[in-house]
């Protein structure tokens, strides 16, 4: 079945065409869903609703553009959602950090630095590990961040300074540096 077949059937309620979709995108949106929780089982519930949603809102989507981006903001919103019902995060409205400069911690493409990075991403804070993945992996702005969360700016950005130096220390302590993965990469 052509892929514009399929979100046809999809819109008009055909629940064989739905599974293939959530076949095709649900292991892409549990990674993501994993990103924003600490376990598993949190992951799958939030992953559920929002697949639900999708099948519910499924008349709201524009066949002209792709259905996976209309997917994703979905899941991210389910996941913003799940955590706002709840209430498991604490955000500061600290600006005093701000005084320090901002450094950028990169990481090459290494499998094994993928899996430990995003175990240090579920070791942090709700409020720090759903700023950072908003705003380093989705590529929302402040701006965006404190609307969805009903925050201020300065508290998306207190937010993800806290996570970035809390994502740098556990990093050290993992003995995960530039040079490392420079060394192990032949570089």
């Amino acid at each position: 079945m052509d892929k514009k077949k399929l979100v046809t059937d999809f819109i008009n309620g055909n629940k064989d065409a739905f599974d293939q979709i959530y076949t095709g995108y649900a292991k892409a949106m549990f990674a993501i869903c994993k990103r924003y929780t600490k376990n598993q089982d949190e992951a799958a519930d939030i992953l559920q609703e929002a697949f639900i949603k999708v099948y519910e809102r499924r008349s709201l989507f524009n066949p002209d553009f792709e259905i996976g981006p209309w997917i994703k903001r979905i899941v991210i919103n389910q996941a913003i959602n799940h955590f706002r019902v709840n209430k498991r995060f604490q955000l500061t409205d600290d600006d005093s950090c701000f005084e320090e400069a901002e450094e950028s911690v990169e990481i090459e493409d290494l499998s094994n630095v993928k899996e430990q990075l995003l175990s240090i991403l579920q070791e942090l804070p709700e409020g720090y590990r759903t700023v950072f993945n908003l705003y380093v992996i989705d590529n929302l702005t402040h701006q965006e961040i404190a609307e969805y969360m009903g925050v201020s700016v300065n508290t998306s950005k207190t937010q993800l300074l806290k996570a970035r130096k809390m994502i740098r220390q556990k990093l050290e302590e993992k003995n995960i540096t530039r040079s490392r993965i420079k060394d192990e990469q032949g570089i």
